[in-house]
């Protein structure tokens, strides 16, 4: 697939504020601010003329993600960035080589080095600068898919599944044991979540990936293990983590999400795709199993409250309160990350809170997206030394950057009532009993209960 002309892609990249002689092309416009990712400079790394002959460069677009801590209720010190890469054709126009790349980076670099000394661009505005840390660690390759005949967009990557990570390597208790993803999708949520608390937690994985078959039965089928290959060293994920599960209801999603999982080189002992319909009755092996459910933008709209209510509330361990030492153990957490205006998240809490008896409560978190200016270099070769000398040179971290915006979101968190045992669930749950009517009291209704 070729993307439109040279110049055009170049002045929506942000390149003609450097160039006169482009102009914006508006219509495209929207259409690349939706795919998340522009891209930035250093000293060493200077952008080139448009006017100059660009025929076998490398044009990346990026966005940097990150938790504002000062408008949100938690704050992390990592950051995420989105790449996509393009190469110049000889007619000119871009051509996507590769999937998006997803690089955890520190917050911000840590020196003491001024920003640059104030510029102009053409236009006769000022540069704008934004700081940004050493890269960790780079998950290569996740794909999306397009949305079909029947406008399924269940394949796009959200920027909730950014966020979702971030408050998963703020907090690394989250991401342990067994859990599930509800919603995948095509996965990029799970992965980024289990391989940033891996970071977060210090996980050094360097064994060999034993690579992913692939599997005719995609709904029902584990990712099994092939034989050792030398050399595959496997994503850092939390050394406490036995297995995170990716489910969807289609199959076509599972499919993208065991490509993805090979694509990022993830622990193949610790995954596994499996069909999930929420719309059925949860299956008796599934019940009181998890540690940890994580989901994002799942409730979409009010029809899906119910049923992922109930899914999540059959599937989450117990929390049962421990006499001896006077404290209820918080066995299962349960966190959904959405943006804040779907009212339908505030149904989901008082599902669970008045149909399943859970702790719920919610916590604001506002991102930011922060839009570099484009990068362009010689090839994806000097990728490495780039992201280095950029936060290591003399720029110390320093990108030029076109916008900022931000979005707020909920995340919502739960955990079962010390008195769930697990087991009793039809008998207890107010919203199968049909009693849910007369269950709740204002307590409930203030978040009663210590934070998940």
């Amino acid at each position: 697939m070729k993307y439109p002309q040279l110049s055009a892609i170049l002045t929506i990249l942000g390149i003609f504020q450097q160039v006169e002689s482009f102009s914006p092309n508006q219509s495209v416009v929207h259409k690349f601010h939706r795919s998340r990712s522009r891209s930035s400079s250093t000293s060493q790394l200077k952008m080139a003329n448009p006017s100059k002959d660009l025929t076998g460069k490398v044009v990346a677009q990026r966005y940097i993600y990150r938790i504002s801590p000062k408008k949100s209720d938690i704050s992390s010190p990592y950051a995420i960035e989105e790449r996509q890469y393009y190469s110049v054709a000889d007619d000119r126009s871009l051509e996507p080589f590769g999937d998006k790349h997803f690089i955890f980076r520190d917050w911000e670099a840590k020196d003491d080095i001024p920003p640059p000394e104030e510029t102009l661009k053409m236009n006769g505005s000022p540069r704008m600068y934004s700081k940004i840390g050493k890269a960790l660690y780079t998950v290569k390759d996740l794909k999306e898919d397009d949305p079909g005949d029947d406008g399924d967009i269940g394949g796009s990557v959200w920027d909730s599944s950014f966020a979702l990570a971030l408050y998963c390597m703020a907090h690394p208790e989250i991401i342990r044991g067994k859990g599930i993803e509800i919603g995948s999708g095509v996965g990029v949520g799970g992965i980024l979540s289990a391989i940033g608390t891996g970071i977060a937690t210090g996980s050094t994985e360097t064994t060999p990936s034993a690579g992913y078959q692939s599997i005719e039965d995609i709904a029902s089928a584990p990712i099994a293990e092939d034989e050792n290959q030398e050399g595959n060293l496997v994503a850092p994920v939390p050394s406490n983590l036995s297995k995170i599960i990716l489910t969807d209801s289609k199959e076509g999603h599972l499919k993208a999400c065991l490509d993805n999982l090979g694509s990022a080189a993830f622990p193949i002992s610790k995954a596994e795709v499996g069909m999930l319909d929420w719309n059925r009755r949860v299956p008796n092996e599934m019940k009181n199993q998890f540690d940890f459910v994580i989901g994002c933008d799942c409730a979409y709209y009010f029809p899906a409250v119910n049923p992922l209510a109930r899914t999540v509330a059959y599937s989450l361990k117990s929390s049962p309160y421990d006499r001896k030492n006077n404290e209820q153990i918080i066995r299962g957490h349960f966190l959904h990350i959405g943006p804040q205006h779907r009212e339908s998240i505030g149904d989901l809490k008082r599902k669970l809170g008045k149909g399943y008896r859970m702790n719920a409560r919610m916590k604001d978190i506002v991102m930011e997206r922060t839009d570099l200016i484009p990068l362009i270099i010689d090839s994806v070769d000097d990728v490495e030394s780039q992201m280095k000398e950029e936060v290591e040179g003399e720029a110390g971290g320093y990108v030029e950057y076109q916008n900022v915006e931000t979005t707020k979101y909920s995340a919502l968190l739960g955990y079962h009532s010390e008195d769930y045992d697990g087991f009793n669930g039809d008998y207890f749950f107010p919203a199968e009993t049909g009693k849910e009517g007369s269950y709740g009291d204002s307590a409930q209704e203030l978040d009663f209960g210590t934070e998940a």
